[in-house]
Order: structure tokens, then sequence, then C-alpha cells
């Protein structure tokens, strides 16, 4: 996934920067007074809010050895400063650093074990360099660097004692990408999704009455949306959402269009355990992440100013591939999860304010995803293959490259319901949540 989406990224601003070397500055759609510069060069401030997700995985040594998952979703919001450097007109450096507050706290009891498994992350700062390509009011860019998190984990428990816990500032490396673009002189906004490897913690974790080396191997997915200030420039200049004027654009967002998008998809699939006293109210995740891609088509319908901001609503639907695949043999068991998926499939409404050059946007509706939950238990397996149902919510940001052409990054969160699956008594019921975070490129066919 690390490499994923940052190789697409770096693909989709590469392409662009090829195919739109000068961008038209013909009589505007929207009549709005003009942007006096689109100079990115100078320092910056802002905040930020949006997703965070950990994939931890855990694993043990000696006698009571073996491996288990652990997977959250939550929140994050923090703040952000940076420097930017424009050269040659059309190229961004820059130097960022961030700081925010993570909601990710997940503890279970163990699948048919009755041993406690948590971590928790309630914060994280990074250090990157940024990379872009500058459209004019809009930058494409790549970021890496370095990253601390905070993190706290358990593991482990008997009848008179609690899980053993291990609680340390970890350092490692971060790296993606995102699109930021300008609400007027002084403010921008973006979109942007960082992955973090922050490495192992290593701790003896008391379990049965033992001790055991345990290790935690951390990595987590962040997407998140801000607003940023640029120093210097009057504060009050284009203030977001306060009935500010739409920037001059040679793209009309009203009419049809095509697409393609690439990226990956992360599994938080959790399977609850039951049946007699074999993982009655015990739990295991199985984590996945893998490459994601396909086309959308859809239609967007400019409605016009408010106090409020210019808005807009459209319809979308998309289909591609998606290669998750997880695989969990359960700690100190004989017990084997999987869950795979091939293909999803979604039909969307969008709703947003649009800045001229671009949209922001939520985007909610139903979803499809062709999967295989698989439960092996002492040589005996339950595997269904279906179609699954369910809904998708998610939003991004998308801004034009020519009066044809767009470019967007966004995430979808899909829950595609359970499935539950019995070997003799016992049964793990499989709860199918994922998270698609991809790039992409439309192209407007009509009018």
């Amino acid at each position: 996934m690390k490499r994923i989406l940052l190789g697409t990224a770096a693909t989709l601003m590469l392409g662009i920067a090829a195919n739109a070397a000068d961008m038209p500055t013909k009589a505007p759609l929207l009549k709005a007074p003009p942007v006096v510069s689109y100079d990115w060069t100078g320092a910056y401030i802002g905040g930020y809010f949006g997703d965070a997700i950990s994939n931890a995985k855990v694993h043990t040594d000696g006698l009571a050895s073996g491996i288990a998952d652990l997977n959250e979703k939550g929140v994050t919001v923090g703040g952000t400063a940076g420097y930017n450097w424009q050269f040659y007109s059309r190229f961004l450096v820059g130097a960022e650093i961030d700081f925010g507050w993570l909601s990710l706290n997940r503890s279970i009891m163990q699948w048919n074990d009755f041993v406690n498994l948590g971590e928790n992350v309630d914060w994280n700062g990074t250090a990157r360099l940024r990379v872009g390509y500058v459209t004019g009011p809009s930058l494409l860019y790549v970021t890496g660097g370095g990253a601390l998190v905070h993190t706290r984990d358990s593991f482990g428990g008997t009848a008179t004692a609690g899980p053993t816990m291990d609680s340390a500032i970890r350092s490692g490396w971060t790296a993606g990408g995102g699109i930021e673009t300008r609400l007027s002189r002084s403010w921008t906004a973006k979109t942007e999704y960082l992955y973090m490897n922050v490495g192992q913690s290593n701790f003896g974790s008391n379990v049965f009455g033992g001790t055991f080396a345990t290790t935690f191997d951390h990595s987590l997915h962040v997407i998140k949306t801000g607003l940023n200030y640029k120093l210097g420039e009057p504060l009050f200049d284009g203030l977001p959402l306060f009935g500010t004027s739409t920037l001059r654009s040679d793209h009309n967002w009203t009419g049809f269009y095509l697409g393609a998008n690439v990226g990956g998809g992360i599994s938080n699939v959790r399977s609850l355990g039951g049946g007699g006293t074999l993982g009655l109210g015990t739990e295991e995740g199985v984590n996945g992440t893998d490459l994601g891609g396909g086309a959308m088509a859809g239609y967007n319908y400019v409605l016009g100013r408010t106090f409020l901001g210019t808005w807009f609503v459209g319809a979308e639907a998309d289909y591609g591939y998606l290669g998750i695949q997880g695989s969990q043999r359960d700690w100190n068991d004989t017990v084997t999860f999987r869950d795979k998926t091939t293909w999803y499939a979604t039909a969307r409404a969008r709703v947003g304010t649009t800045t001229g050059p671009a949209l922001l946007y939520f985007t909610g509706g139903a979803a499809w995803v062709h999967l295989t939950d698989t439960f092996a238990l002492i040589g005996a397996t339950s595997q269904l293959d279906r179609t699954a149902s369910g809904w998708t919510f998610g939003g991004g940001t998308e801004v034009a490259i020519d009066p044809r052409w767009s470019a967007r990054i966004e995430s979808l969160y899909i829950d595609a319901g359970h499935d539950n699956l019995a070997v003799g008594a016992a049964h793990g019921d499989f709860k199918d949540r994922f998270t698609v975070v991809r790039v992409g490129v439309s192209a407007k066919i009509w009018p």
C-alpha cells in the first residue's frame, strides 16, 4: 500500500505535467473577479481533520507462539506549518511539519483464548518534503519524510493479572501525496493521504502464567482534509464558506464525464467468535492491503452562488478491480481466517462546493463488493463466495487541469455487511469493512 499510493500519485502528477503544459486563460464561464496571483512561494499554517486506520500485527515466541491481527478506524484532528518554493512557473518544492491527535483505541479478547490484545494510538507528528506540479490555482504533489507516533500496546493476562502494557514514542517514515487548491490569495484547501510505518515494539508479556517475547508491528493510514493560510496575506481575504466569489476558470463543471482511477484498498475485517465455549465472546481481526483501480462515469450540475459559496450536485458510478487479500492463522490455535476481494462497484451522489477551478465534496450511496470469506478449523473449512451489497461514504478534492480534463484524490469507506461461517459448533461472524484511497483523471464528454 505504501508503494502503491505514492507511485500512483507520482504517475498522475507526471502525466498531467506532460499533457497540460500551458493552462488556457480565456474568459471565465463563471463571472468573478480574478485572483491577484497564483504565487505559491511563502510560509503557511493550517489545520486538518480526517480518517485514520491502524493495521497492527502482533506475534509472540515460545510455548504460546502465534500471530494476531488488530485493526481500528478512527478520526484525526491536527495542525500544519510549512514553506513552499515555486520555480520555473510550474514546479514546487516545500517542507512541512504537522502534529495531530488520533482516536485509535482498540482492545479485544483473542479468539478462543481469553487473552487480551490492545493498541492505543493517540498522537502523531511528521516532518516531510513536498514535490509538486502547479496548474495555477492548484497543486498536485507527492510527499515523504519522518514520522513520530505515540502508542500503548497490551497483550496477555491471567486470572490474577491483567495484560502487560508497553508505552513509547516510536519513530519511522511516512510517504503519500495529495491535491491542494486555492480558495483565494490567502487560503488553500487540500486532501492528502499518508502511509506511516513506525516499526516494532518489543516487550515480555504475561501469558498463561509465563513471560513471552511479544512484538507489535505498527502501520497507519491517514486520509485528511485541511485549510491552510498563507502568512503575510490578508487574513479575511476569501475566508472559506462566507460568500466569497469563485475564481476564474475555463473548466465548466456542469455536464457528463468519463474517467479512470488507481489506488489501493485497506481491509478492516473482524470476525466475532461464537458457538458453545469455542470462541464465545472473543474476536479476531484480518488485515490486508493491495492494489485497486477502475473506471467511472458521472454528471455534475453547478447550482449557483449562495451566501455560503457556490455549490454543486452530481451522480457517479464506478467499477474496478480490488485485490485485497488477508489471511490470519489465529494466535495459539489451528484456526484460519481469510478474506479476499476481487472487484467492487459503487453508485453515489456527490455534493459540495466549487471554487471555480476545483470541487470540494462529500459522496455517498450504494456499494457492491465481490469477496470470499473463509473459516478453517482443524482440517474442516467453511467458505462463502458472494457479491455483497452495502453502503459507502467518503469525500475528496477534484481540480481542473484544462477546459476538458480534471484530476482528483478521494477516499471511500465501504460497509459490505457480514458473513456467518460455521465449522461444527464454532462459528465466525465476518464483519466485512474496507477503505479505498485512489487518485483519478476525468474527461468532460458533453457538453
